[in-house]
């Protein structure tokens, strides 16, 4: 590919074709020589921690990055559940690889997911190639509203996701739990460990997540990945809550320098 070159960093806006429509994205460019490696980053539910602090931080440490909103949140066209990110991730996923304007370079593109996009990135790097490796911060196992939804266990995150509704379009009590129980196995965030095992993972937890406590999801993804004894996972674990409103900056900088030194 031939080199492109900005002399200054930017920013661009992308309406990405999705399955339901489009959906709405942003990107971070550094500046330079094009391509630069591209980390895309994984909001959660509904969204309201973008991690545009992050995207910056990256940008300013010479990364491409990518965000974009779920079918059905903030602008994008659509209906959201989870299933639909899925997809979601998978158009985004293409879109990058067609990389029409030249700023990626393809063979160092990452994910980074929060929350909800945690699982989203723990699925999406273990089965896509094109991933090389991946940051999972404060993960959700939505394999325990499954089982909340089909009355295996006490209810923990119904008023979570009632609230969580209220920002979301086309999604409703009645079809989450349609949702979850037809796609009940591609909802648990440790289904996922033996293909995360292949590749260099760093997992964030926090002591103080009252929403996702580490004990019952990211504590036991670790277990799940390092049982395959590949060594490749690196964990952190934090004294903050759940949007990382303490150790902001430690944790950005932890992000920046586990996935520089991915890049080669």
């Amino acid at each position: 590919m031939e080199k492109k070159t900005s002399a200054l960093p930017g920013s661009s806006a992308a309406l990405i074709p999705g399955k339901r429509g489009k959906l709405l994205s942003h990107c971070y460019l550094p500046g330079g020589e094009y391509p630069k490696p591209l980390v895309i980053i994984c909001h959660g539910i509904p969204g309201k921690e973008k991690l545009f602090d992050f995207a910056i931080a990256l940008r300013e440490a010479g990364f491409c990055t990518l965000s974009f909103h779920y079918s059905g949140s903030w602008g994008s066209d659509g209906d959201f559940s989870v299933s639909h990110c899925f997809e979601d991730c998978e158009s985004v996923l293409d879109y990058v690889q067609k990389n029409e304007n030249g700023w990626f370079d393809l063979n160092n593109v990452f994910l980074v997911g929060h929350s909800m996009g945690g699982l989203m990135a723990a699925r999406m790097v273990s089965q896509n190639a094109l991933l090389k490796a991946g940051v999972i911060l404060v993960p959700m196992d939505f394999g325990l509203v499954a089982d909340e939804m089909q009355g295996r266990c006490e209810e923990r995150y119904q008023n979570f996701l009632n609230e969580a509704y209220l920002w979301l379009h086309g999604v409703t009590s009645e079809t989450m739990r349609a949702d979850m129980i037809q796609n009940e196995q591609a909802m648990r965030l440790c289904s996922y460990a033996e293909g995360l095992a292949d590749k260099p993972i760093l997992t964030v937890a926090a002591t103080m997540d009252a929403v996702l406590p580490k004990e019952d999801h990211v504590n036991r993804l670790n277990a799940a990945i390092a049982s395959f004894g590949k060594g490749k996972l690196v964990t952190k674990v934090y004294e903050t809550d759940h949007p990382f409103n303490m150790h902001r900056g430690e944790i950005r900088q932890d992000i920046i320098d586990f996935l520089q030194a991915q890049v080669g």
